[in-house]
């Protein structure tokens, strides 16, 4: 019995006249432009789609007006940092037991976009900006899976990839479903693009694991996957919606 599962998814300056009582309200102005010009920013660093955690993020060449800030982080066992940076492009580097990576992100007051990283293995993710002094939530994350962003699958690793199915880890446990129910629940939650079918689902403490009916896969095809707020954890947390792409080339 098989399931269609993984449907195709439906995201002035003042300008002040020249006196000479200007020099306070120019600073007052500086003042002001700096601070709404920095934000605090989140996301999630990952190598190989599993979530690094211990490693320390550093915003580079830091301008003396954010030097007060938060300029450093290590991430937490979900891999996620939190930073005080600029907006506009921002520089960042860590170091993964020897290796240096290097990514730019975009920075706005309503969101964080990356821009480029220099090692492809890597991904970072998941972003989140707030004002400054704002305590951020406690996520519910998904910090594994199999596949994931930027995954290339061929005809010499698909067996050690999604041959026995996609695996999904999360970091809490997953709210109990009722007997019978799984295959609708995962039919709901993971969705990818173009559709791919679903022989079985195995729900276990923080873990899903979808066996694929691999005739389904198509070659030189690049699939797109959204995990839906419909997965929650027991602690009654939503997982916020996200989506990747990985691409599958010549399977033969």
């Amino acid at each position: 019995m098989t399931n269609c599962y993984f449907n195709p998814f439906v995201f002035d300056l003042l300008n002040p006249e020249k006196t000479k009582d200007n020099s306070s309200v120019l600073g007052m102005i500086a003042g002001l432009t700096n601070q709404t010009g920095t934000v605090q920013i989140s996301g999630q660093l990952k190598k190989g789609g599993a979530a690094l955690s211990n490693v320390q993020i550093t915003l580079q060449n830091v301008s003396p007006s954010v030097k007060s800030q938060t300029n450093s982080s290590t991430t937490n066992s979900s891999g996620r940092f939190f930073l005080d940076t600029p907006t506009g492009i921002v520089s960042l580097q860590f170091s993964d037991s020897g290796t240096i990576v290097n990514f730019q992100l975009e920075v706005s007051k309503t969101s964080v976009t990356l821009v480029s990283i220099d090692k492809t293995n890597y991904q970072v993710q998941s972003f989140e900006v707030y004002e400054l002094g704002v305590e951020p939530p406690v996520y519910f994350e998904l910090i594994a899976s199999m596949p994931y962003d930027g995954l290339y699958i061929d005809k010499d690793n698909f067996s050690s990839t999604i041959g026995s199915g996609s695996m999904f880890l999360f970091s809490e446990n997953l709210e109990e479903l009722v007997e019978g129910t799984e295959l609708g629940w995962a039919a709901d939650n993971f969705i990818v693009t173009p559709a791919v079918y679903l022989l079985y689902v195995n729900v276990s403490t923080n873990y899903v694991q979808l066996s694929l009916d691999n005739a389904s896969i198509q070659p030189s095809t690049t699939y797109t996957v959204t995990l839906n707020p419909g997965i929650k954890s027991k602690t009654g947390k939503s997982l916020k919606q996200s989506t990747f792409q990985f691409k599958v080339g010549i399977l033969k």
